[in-house]
Order: structure tokens, then sequence, then C-alpha cells
């Protein structure tokens, strides 16, 4: 019995032994997760690090290399932030926005809003091949595209819902003094403009398409911009063998007139102003406003001097619908050749960065 007890003991101790051994070991490995995710974090911290993010953009030695990337100052940036709903504090907890994003993954996910928004913009501003932004944000091919589109639809809702003509007294109390001195009750410039597209493999779609006024491949807009060059009106696209008259009468431009005049946006008799390809008289004057055009010259007759004068002055303040579809195509992405495999959402990115170039300042020259 003696010699039991003693066997019991030495494996009791044995046990207690064993316990301190767990003991042990659940705190080296306490100690070995803590190390890890000290290590995890670091390497988090080193990927994000060396990935472009808007701070590091602002912090960048190169005098307004920020604008110069994205369009926009670093300041109208976060005024852009603000608009979409995005904190234009990088250490903000993240919120929701309706991103609709194809595919999801963990990168995506670790980029903050604002990284997304940046890197739209560069795309928008220099259309940069997808392998160089996703080099420079260290992510992958294919999540450049999924952010870049889903940025594009939430960009074009948020957009879409903006009221962007103004008031006729509005735009009366801000026109330049000269025009409002030679046109005072002129309230929107009208011109249309073309965009390059690759040539389509088919052959109906490359004659629906083919604009001889370019000698290539285009579809056309029009656009409309207020006596300082914003863009108050953009139409959707339409292929380029279409006229300008043409555009006119089937976008909706003439039921969103006769709605500003019902309103008092504008009045009866209020003018629009165009160059001489828009014969649209007939139509602008029967729902009750006027057109200032050039005056047409007639065959083997000089021009009379008055003539000669109002095409003067026209064409001088048709210079701020010019420069506002300047200032549209400075965004690369819709100034180059559009590839067809674009043509599936240029709609959107169209009036995107349509809407995008009146966040930019006006400069107003008389």
């Amino acid at each position: 019995m003696g010699d039991h007890g003693e066997e019991l003991r030495t494996l009791q101790d044995a046990l207690a032994n064993h316990k301190q051994d767990i003991i042990n070991l659940k705190l080296q490995l306490e100690a070995k997760d803590g190390q890890l995710h000290h290590l995890q974090k670091e390497l988090q911290y080193a990927h994000t690090s060396d990935a472009l993010n808007p701070e590091v953009l602002n912090q960048s030695h190169v005098p307004d290399y920020f604008h110069y990337c994205t369009g926009f100052s670093y300041e109208q940036f976060n005024s852009l932030c603000q608009f979409f709903n995005i904190p234009t504090d990088p250490s903000a907890p993240q919120t929701h926005i309706p991103l609709s994003y194809k595919r999801v993954n963990n990168e995506i996910k670790q980029l903050s809003l604002r990284t997304q928004l940046l890197l739209t913009l560069m795309k928008l501003r220099h259309n940069l091949d997808h392998k160089d932004l996703a080099f420079r944000f260290n992510i992958r091919l294919q999540s450049v595209s999924t952010l870049i589109n889903s940025w594009v639809d939430y960009m074009y809702d948020s957009l879409g819902k903006l009221s962007i003509w103004p008031h006729r007294d509005v735009i009366s109390e801000n026109m330049p003094a000269k025009f409002k001195e030679e046109f005072p009750n002129t309230f929107a410039i009208l011109d249309c403009t073309e965009l390059k597209i690759q040539r389509p493999s088919s052959l109906v779609f490359q004659s629906q398409t083919y604009s001889t006024y370019k000698s290539t491949n285009t579809l056309k807009s029009l656009v409309a911009c207020d006596p300082r060059g914003a863009v108050i009106y953009v139409s959707a696209l339409f292929t380029g063998a279409i006229s300008d008259k043409e555009i006119f009468n089937e976008c909706n431009i003439l039921d969103i007139l006769k709605g500003y005049i019902q309103c008092g946006y504008l009045n009866v008799g209020d003018g629009l102003m165009v160059d001489k390809g828009f014969l649209i008289e007939k139509e602008v004057e029967e729902i009750g406003l006027q057109l200032n055009i050039p005056p047409f010259a007639r065959a083997n007759r000089q021009m009379p001097h008055a003539d000669v004068e109002m095409t003067k002055r026209i064409a001088k303040h048709r210079v701020h619908v010019e420069r506002a579809i300047a200032k549209i195509k400075k965004f690369k992405i819709v100034s180059g050749q559009i590839p067809i495999s674009r043509l599936v959402n240029i709609n959107q990115i169209w009036y995107v960065v349509s809407m995008l170039s009146n966040f930019q300042p006006h400069i107003i020259k008389d």
C-alpha cells in the first residue's frame, strides 16, 4: 500500500509539472500571437505606404503635381469628397456610399474611398493605362477596372441629381460686362462637339458614326454653357453622321427649355446663341425664345456692315462655349480616340467629365 501511495504522489507531481508546462506554452503562444499581430500591422503599413493616396500625392515636391494628376487642387479634391459624401479627414472612419462593385476583394476594401476617388480622377484626367494605375496603387489589374466602372456609375448618379441650369436672374447677375452690354437677354450659348472613336468593325455602325466634317468615326454631343462658360446642359452622345440640327431636335433640350419658360427660369423672348451650323431658328421661336445666329452672306453680294459687326460680336462671345468644351476635353479619357470597348459606358463618362469641369474655376474673359 505504501508503494502505491508513493507512486500516486509521483504521478500527481508529474501531472502538476505538465500543467505548468502547458500554462507556460500557452503564455509563449500568446506572446507569439502578439508578435505576429504586430508584424501583420507593419506589413499592412508597408503595403499601404508604398501605394499612392491623396496625402502622398499632395506631399510631392513637384509644384502643382496634385492638380496635374487630377485636374483639381488638393483643396478642390476635398470639396469633391464632401460632395460625394466621403470624409475629408484621412483618419476618419469610412462612410458607406452606394458603390456597385462587380467584384469585391480585400485589396479594394483596404483602399480608402478618398484613394479610390483619386484613382478614378487620374484615369479620367490622363486616361492612364490600367497596368500603370495598378502599379501606382499597388493593386491587381482586375481591381482597377472594377473600381473605375463602379465610381463612374456612382458619380454619374450623384452628378445627375444636380440642377445645373441657373435662374435667368442668377445668370444675368454674373454675366461678363461686355456680354451683358451687347446681349443682355441671351442666357445660353450652344454648340456641338465630336469625340473620335475607334473604327467599328460593323459596316452599318461605320456609316452611322462617320463624320464628314472630321473625316473619321465620331460621336457627337450638344453642349450649352452660360455666358461665364459654365456647362448648364450636355446631351447624350449621338452617332457622328447626324447633323447639329438633328441632335437639337432629338435630344431633350427643347422640352427642358419649355419647362424653364413655364417655371420662370427663362422668359418668353429670351435668347440663345449659336453658330451658323444651327438652323434651328424656327424650333426656338416656336417655344417663345429668340436665336442669336450670325447672318448668312448672300451669293455675289457683299455682306452689309451691320451684319459683319453682328457676326464679329457673336463670334467673340461664342468663344465661351468653345472654352467650356475645351475644358471638358482636358479629361483625356474623352479627347483621344475612344476604343470600341469603352462605348458601353461612354455616355456616363462623358456626362461625368462634363459636370466635373464645373467644379473647376471658370476664367472669365470678355
